[in-house]
């Protein structure tokens, strides 16, 4: 799958150069923006949740190009960048929705033995490569079919997922406290992070839920 990897990011360069150009850049740049403002609020009200959730949400919104251009690859076709960035800005809200209810799950489930939240956070993992179905119903069934079928090894993508981002979050929030004036630093080398790594990270999730690449469910 590696191989398979590097495959399809040489083939699309220059699609996804573009799309962490004008996706995961801005959607970095406000989330981190959002997160230090809410951190150095008096007034905030446990802003180490609410910096969690921007750092999952500025994780999921950006995958749905990547994933569009995974199935078209597979299907021997290509996607032009703005067909990419189309494609974001209609499947935004329901990522946007979904993530926000299921991460609000995840923070309650926190006192239930954190049954529910980890729950929550595999159906977050997942949902998003389903997110093009025709109606929330036939999204949550196809996201349960994955999970089923994929089984406990998707506490091991969990870890492994939200360990980079969040782990990723802290190291530099750590070294960065050091220095005076580095919160444009943070931005930078986050910004950085994600442009390099998110794109990896989306094609290898694609591969790995989408079964049927060779029956399309985009919506075109």
């Amino acid at each position: 799958m590696v191989r398979e990897i590097f495959d399809i990011y040489n083939r699309n360069w220059s699609q996804i150069l573009i799309w962490s150009f004008f996706i995961i850049l801005p959607v970095t740049i406000i989330s981190f923006l959002s997160m230090i403002y809410v951190n150095m609020s008096e007034e905030a009200i446990a802003p180490e949740y609410f910096s969690v959730f921007l750092i999952i949400l500025n994780f999921i919104i950006c995958i749905p190009p990547f994933m569009k251009m995974v199935i078209a690859y597979k299907q021997d076709h290509d996607i032009n960048p703005i067909e990419g960035i189309i494609y974001f800005i209609k499947q935004f809200g329901i990522l946007f929705i979904f993530t926000t209810i299921f991460y609000f799950v995840a923070v309650i489930g926190i006192y239930f033995l954190f049954i529910p939240t980890i729950l929550a956070l595999v159906f977050l993992l997942v949902f998003p490569f389903f997110s093009e179905g025709r109606n929330v119903k036939e999204v949550c069934i196809k996201t349960i079919h994955a999970i089923v079928r994929e089984n406990i090894s998707l506490i091991g993508e969990l870890v492994i997922i939200f360990s980079i981002n969040i782990g990723c979050w802290v190291v530099l929030t750590l070294f960065l406290s050091q220095y005076d004036n580095n919160i444009l630093a943070f931005i930078i080398i986050r910004v950085l992070l994600n442009a390099l790594v998110f794109p990896f990270i989306y094609i290898y999730l694609t591969l790995r839920f989408r079964k049927e690449l060779s029956n399309p469910l985009i919506d075109n």
